[in-house]
């Protein structure tokens, strides 16, 4: 299956000067090969509520103000779906970098994530949605495992 995640804005967020996220998508035998996404901010930046923030499978480097320059919306790239071998009891890890929000409450209330499936339509869903886990490996650093979202989904979509 191809699989991709976007994190969207949940509230209208400030960026400053350095601002970065690295995304991935990893099973138990490693990280999904072209799933690194790095999304890198050269400049003070605001996002509008539900705008993408980060995504796997690219880099997306901001260093222009879009909307002061009337040129659209600013947010990241969409995501670029990588190949994942998806099926039983396989977990499927989404990790996630950054210096933005340095705490899983901070990264809960400022984000959501989008889940890109091949073919599919996205499951968006909040980072505390019962079927998506979300936990802190330390400041920054977060890992979802989005497994029980991608199989529950199969028959039913998220609230």
């Amino acid at each position: 299956m191809n699989l991709g995640l976007e994190l969207i804005t949940n509230k209208p967020v400030t960026l400053r000067l350095g601002t970065f996220f690295e995304t991935w998508i990893a099973t138990p035998s490693g990280t999904v090969r072209r799933s690194l996404g790095r999304d890198e901010y050269h400049l003070g930046l605001g996002l509008a509520e539900g705008r993408r923030l980060a995504a796997t499978g690219r880099t997306h480097i901001c260093q222009i103000d879009l909307e002061a320059a009337e040129l659209g919306p600013n947010q990241a790239r969409a995501a670029i779906l990588a190949a994942a071998e998806v099926g039983g009891a396989v977990p499927i890890i989404c990790g996630i970098r950054t210096n933005l929000f340095l705490n899983l409450p901070a990264l809960t209330s400022g984000v959501r994530a989008r889940l890109l499936r091949g073919g599919e339509p996205p499951l968006e869903t909040p980072l505390s949605h019962p079927l998506l886990l979300a936990a802190e490996a330390a400041p920054g650093r977060y890992v979802l495992d989005v497994s029980g979202l991608l199989f529950a989904s199969s028959t039913n979509a998220p609230d």
